[in-house]
């Protein structure tokens, strides 16, 4: 028969390596704290994530700070202090700062505490400085655009130059005609 505290300690364990499991699968996760929020604030959270292949779930937080320093994030655990809840980020971790922060702003017991992006800390002003970004493909569309701007002019130059060029040499065409006009009158025209 398996003691009571040997069973706690196995399912503690099973739930940090789980946790760890997923935090490997997804590097990019934002703390939050949740308390005073409804069960169907949380869903309606986990909705608006799941549109950015985000995932949303509540941890203990002496099961979040073994995690973390598991994964050398032991700075981390100083942001937490109470129910603590962890958003793993999708493909898009702009669309997830935007969800995340627009969920602040309606429920105010919502605390974005900070993030972890890229093995970086983030503060949660910085995570709502992304969350101000425009989207991937708007961000990828004005990087492509100042690519092609010189280029772009470039190729407005020289061709500015060629048809001064032509310009120049239809001038110098018309005004040779015309100085070869004046120069042999026509035969038929009696002064």
């Amino acid at each position: 028969m398996i003691k009571k505290d040997r069973f706690g300690k196995l399912c503690k364990e099973h739930m940090t390596n789980e946790i760890l499991a997923r935090f490997k699968e997804r590097p990019n996760f934002f703390i939050t704290g949740y308390m005073g929020l409804t069960v169907s604030d949380l869903e309606h959270l986990r909705r608006s994530l799941k549109k950015s292949s985000s995932a949303y779930f509540v941890v203990k937080n002496s099961i979040l700070k073994v995690v973390l320093e598991k994964l050398g994030m032991a700075s981390e655990t100083s942001k937490i202090d109470s129910g603590m809840g962890i958003s793993l980020g999708g493909e898009d971790i702009i669309a997830a700062c935007k969800a995340l922060a627009s969920f602040a702003k309606e429920h105010e017991k919502f605390k974005i505490k900070g993030a972890v992006i890229d093995g970086k800390s983030l503060s949660a002003d910085k995570v709502k400085e992304l969350a101000c970004l425009p989207p991937k493909e708007v961000l990828l569309a004005q990087v492509v655009g100042g690519i092609k701007a010189p280029i772009t002019g470039f190729v407005n130059t020289l061709s500015g130059v060629l048809r001064k060029f032509i310009c120049v040499v239809a001038a110098i065409k018309t005004a040779r005609q015309s100085s070869s006009a004046a120069a042999n009158p026509p035969a038929d025209v009696k002064a």
